[in-house]
């Protein structure tokens, strides 16, 4: 050949998949970390328009007491949904920091 192409590499992504630490062959940490950041990135814009939607909902309620409870309701939902989402970084923050055990960086024990 005349010349030869480079491979194309792409630097956001790590060459191999599911290295932890130096440890190959474990897909599993990886995974739990990113279903987690999909579940809170999810939880998070599900909270915003529930949480704008009740208040639009309640501003356009015209004083009708089941519709302004509908939206009061609409926006304590997405309030618990804030607290959800809060509780999973404490307890994320809390098994880390107390037992040292960090589930979003799991390190498998491999035989020497």
């Amino acid at each position: 050949m005349l010349f030869q192409i480079p491979p194309i590499v792409n630097k956001a992504i790590p060459e191999k998949e599911g290295t932890i630490g130096g440890v190959e062959g474990n897909p599993l940490a990886p995974l739990i970390a990113r279903l987690w950041q999909a579940a809170v990135i999810a939880g998070s814009l599900a909270l915003l328009i529930f949480l704008v939607w009740g208040a639009i909902d309640w501003l356009i309620s015209e004083g009708n007491p089941e519709k302004v409870k509908n939206a009061q309701n609409k926006i304590l939902h997405s309030l618990f949904g804030l607290g959800l989402l809060a509780a999973t970084y404490a307890i994320m923050w809390f098994l880390r920091n107390v037992f040292e055990f960090d589930i979003l960086n799991l390190v498998w024990p491999t035989p020497e």
